[in-house]
């Protein structure tokens, strides 16, 4: 049923550079990439959706105007924000508008908690905050200390936020990628989708940078317009797979072992002691002091990511793991060929992290990056066809999905869980591991 009254769609750009030592400036790119998004999308249900730009933006008040206008509407209303998420002396985060500076931002710029303030009171089913924030190498610190939750707090907020780039020109690849997935739809998903539904389908498009932070609503929420909904997938017999084990022992083997000789000592002490929460904090620790002191792409980096990989997953916390070995995976599939064992490794460790994920929500959710990048290393065994079909099944298990797709399918659902009884039945089985960690 279409609703009377008329959707907002609400793009705010500015920029994601500095074009001067005194001025940021915008190039209206990611502003015309939504713009060839149908603005029925964002609106599946509405009579029409009014369309407001503002590119380039400089005055905190004028864009604070339009986002108060947005709110006042009764229909949906999606406000897009893309451009240099900054923070003043206190930590208050703001959208860098063109006069900001690090110094000068809590005055010229749009406070967060200005439009986290316009947008609260509105029902969140008809509300969506679409972000693409592009960082500095101060902001971007910031981040470890917990902004991303201070930014979702109160409204449902969908996007990224992008590590420091040395250049920010042409459109960012989660807006690219958003532009290109909404318009061509979603096949084999219901008519209207909530963007956790399609989350990975962009993120995986897109190809983020390691390390981007995702920021994803939670549901129940404003759904968005799929223009080409399909069939369910056809029912697949289950069938094992062979991966790999998380591995026994750390085989950390970075350019200069000796320095970090001490940290791992430390790492396998707590974690063979059954310390597992010390462990983890230590891996993490040493992937954190890597990635700043030698970068994203440096090998040791890699090696030292995998270790913290290694320690979540003995830690039982497998979505982490999971994560975290897939980052791993994808860093080197840069530079090295895809059958390379410290790519394939890291694949497998994935995988078998994947299975292990209890949580139906959260192994739905990083199934279609596993699925992904099994396509790129099959791996022994048809663990791609095994991934594929266990994804179908987390699907097949989940409620929601099941009500969408109608009474035949709900029906067809609930005598599945008359039928299953308890524990993990089929799951796949899991073997031992030659990936160096």
């Amino acid at each position: 049923m279409t609703l009377a009254v008329r959707g907002h769609l609400l793009l705010i750009e500015s920029a994601r550079g500095r074009a001067s030592r005194r001025q940021l400036r915008g190039t209206g790119a990611n502003l015309g990439a939504m713009t060839e998004i149908p603005p029925a999308c964002f609106a599946p249900r509405a009579s029409g959706v009014d369309v407001v730009q503002i590119d380039d933006a400089v005055n905190p008040h004028a864009v604070l105007s339009r986002i108060k206008a947005a709110a006042r509407i009764p229909g949906p209303v999606v406000v897009y924000v893309s451009g240099l998420l900054m923070f003043d002396r206190t930590g208050a985060a703001h959208l860098g508008l063109r006069d900001s500076t690090p110094r000068s931002v809590r005055y010229d710029g749009l406070p967060w908690e200005w439009l986290v303030n316009a947008l609260r009171s509105r029902p969140r089913s008809r509300t969506l905050v679409i972000v693409d924030f592009a960082t500095e190498a101060q902001s971007w610190a910031r981040l470890h200390d917990g902004t991303p939750a201070s930014l979702t707090n109160s409204i449902p907020v969908w996007g990224v936020i992008n590590p420091p780039a040395k250049s920010a020109d042409g459109t960012s690849p989660f807006t690219r990628a958003l532009s290109a997935v909404l318009p061509q739809g979603i096949p084999r998903a219901p008519a209207e989708v909530h963007p956790s539904d399609i989350h990975r389908a962009v993120v995986e498009r897109a190809g983020l940078a390691v390390d981007t932070v995702e920021l994803v609503p939670d549901a129940p929420g404003l759904r968005l317009g799929n223009v080409h909904p399909g069939a369910p997938p056809a029912a697949l017999a289950p069938s094992e797979v062979t991966t790999a084990e998380t591995p026994a022992q750390i085989l950390l083997q970075p350019s200069d072992p000796a320095a970090y000789t001490g940290d791992l000592t430390r790492i396998r002490t707590a974690s063979e002691a059954g310390d597992h929460t010390v462990a983890v904090l230590l891996a993490r620790e040493l992937d954190h002091r890597l990635a700043t002191t030698l970068g994203f792409d440096h090998p040791d980096s890699w090696a030292a990511r995998e270790v913290h990989a290694w320690a979540s997953a003995m830690a039982g916390r497998y979505l982490h793991a999971c994560e975290l070995y897939r980052d791993v995976a994808r860093r080197r599939m840069r530079g090295l060929p895809h059958d390379h064992a410290t790519v394939v490794g890291p694949t497998d460790c994935a995988h078998a992290a994947w299975l292990r994920i209890t949580d139906g929500d959260d192994a739905r959710r990083v199934g279609p990056s596993i699925v992904a990048l099994r396509e790129l290393v099959p791996g022994p065994g048809g663990a791609l066809s095994a991934a594929r079909r266990h994804l179908v099944r987390l699907r097949d298990d989940d409620p929601e999905v099941q009500m969408r797709r109608g009474p035949e399918a709900w029906s067809a659902y609930l005598g599945r869980q008359t039928r299953q009884s308890t524990g993990h039945a089929g799951m796949p089985t899991v073997g031992p591991s030659n990936s160096a960690v």
